[in-house]
């Protein structure tokens, strides 16, 4: 084989191996969200002679960062199986989502207040990654100004109890089972324990939320 052909085919294998890296990241990446080019940062020297048929996996090692870790695991000139580490440096662009309202802190996000847009990758794209079913019915923990990116960990589940609602408790006692009107005492999901305010008992309890209006008692203050 020629000098040139060599050169040729040792570009191919790179190609070949970043287009592997690619599709191991876009196993965890939505592809839908993420169109990334990725170059070599990295590549040992034993993967130079290798052929690509030789490839058997590429993997990926750790978390997907703007440096990432994969593992090439290919069959040397013996058939014996080898495992090398190589780091690619990701770039491209990302989709995220925009307020075009201005969203308090407890606001319902609404398909009509949100606008997709697409910009550089970023640093922390994991904090930015996300469907738009993962948005949509959900609430914000802060105050977003129109025009900011709504960042995935700004997004919580919307509250089924609000502070100072009616709600039931439910307390065993004995072969008794006490069904006690009370009032929530801070916003609340399902499954989320909460202090819990029975006024006519001038008493305080923790209690489990299972409902809108039932909570089952799990501590008295």
């Amino acid at each position: 084989m020629s000098p040139s052909i060599e050169k040729v085919f040792a570009n191919d294998l790179e190609d070949y191996i970043l287009e592997l890296s690619k599709k191991a990241i876009y196993n965890i990446l939505d592809q839908e969200a993420f169109d990334l080019y990725l170059e070599k940062k990295w590549f040992p020297s034993q993967l130079n002679g290798i052929k690509s048929e030789s490839i058997l996996s590429v993997n990926l090692i750790g978390q997907i960062r703007t440096y990432t870790n994969l593992s090439v695991l290919f069959l040397d000139e013996n058939e014996v199986p080898v495992e090398k580490q190589i780091q690619v440096k990701l770039a491209g662009r990302m989709r995220v989502f925009i307020a075009k309202i201005d969203f308090d802190r407890g606001a319902t996000f609404k398909p009509e207040d949100i606008q997709e847009s697409w910009i550089a990758l970023q640093p922390n794209f994991g904090k930015s990654m996300m469907q738009l079913n993962d948005l949509i019915g959900f609430e914000s923990n802060k105050a977003i100004k129109a025009g900011k990116i709504i960042y995935s960990h700004n997004v919580i589940a919307p509250t089924i109890v609000k502070k100072g609602q009616s709600i039931q408790l439910y307390k065993r006692s004995g072969n008794l089972e006490l069904t006690i009107d009370c009032v929530t005492g801070s916003d609340s999901n399902i499954g989320e324990v909460i202090m819990i305010n029975c006024v006519n008992l001038r008493k305080k309890y923790l209690g489990e939320v299972i409902s809108e209006s039932k909570a089952i008692w799990r501590k008295s203050l």
